[in-house]
């Protein structure tokens, strides 16, 4: 069953904490949004200032119902009164082909997505990287005692400019039982033996993160 979800990584100053009113706003007017199923968010691991949020939407076009909305409006616009200036916001929507819940409730997810010029994504290519991810995903999550979770994979919906080209994302969702966790099975023979099928010469980027998800109620 497929999941439509809806990624953002939002650079705030002083973090959440410093934030906490207008946070808790965005959160609730997020969640409340027709469509979402579920909103889940974090401070990143690697940067405190910057706020993750994963939404889950019962179909694209949902989102693009209410994101052409008023209340997606308003939503738009209290999103770029609260954050920094020090960053761009990031946004995708990705469709994950398996079942994501197990994963984001991970204890950690590893945010990692390879960057493809939009005009290299032929059918040919998308096939090439979803059935390297495939190996990848079944030698992890069937033996690596790190693992936590599962892991899943989608192609981002949204075009965006990387270094002035048009390009889209492949986007993976890892969950480990702790960021230390993650490096530790880096250096195991299993990942090393399987990490060429995430690998791609002619991806132009790489961005990796870490978020402990935790469900808005």
């Amino acid at each position: 069953m497929a999941a439509f979800v809806q990624l953002l990584q939002i650079p705030l100053s002083g973090g959440i904490q410093a934030n906490e009113s207008a946070w808790t706003s965005l959160i609730s007017k997020l969640r409340g949004a027709d469509g979402v199923e579920k909103v889940l968010w974090a401070a990143q691991h690697e940067n405190s200032q910057v706020a993750g949020i994963a939404a889950i939407w019962k179909s694209l076009e949902a989102h693009k119902e209410w994101t052409s909305s008023p209340a997606g409006t308003s939503f738009k616009n209290d999103l770029t009164t609260i954050a920094s200036e020090s960053a761009p916001i990031q946004e995708d929507f990705v469709i994950f082909t398996n079942p994501i819940d197990a994963t984001l409730t991970a204890q950690v997810v590893e945010l990692v997505s390879w960057i493809h010029p939009t005009t290299s994504l032929t059918e040919a290519k998308k096939k090439a990287r979803e059935d390297g991810f495939a190996h990848f995903q079944t030698a992890i999550s069937a033996a690596a005692p790190q693992s936590d979770g599962g892991l899943v994979a989608g192609w981002g919906q949204v075009e965006f400019e990387h270094k002035g080209v048009p390009s889209h994302r492949l986007t993976c969702l890892i969950g480990w039982k702790s960021v230390e966790a993650h490096y530790e099975c880096k250096t195991t023979e299993l990942f090393t033996s399987n990490i060429h099928h995430l690998r791609d010469p002619e991806a132009i980027g790489v961005e990796m993160v870490h978020y402990a998800y935790r469900e808005a109620v």
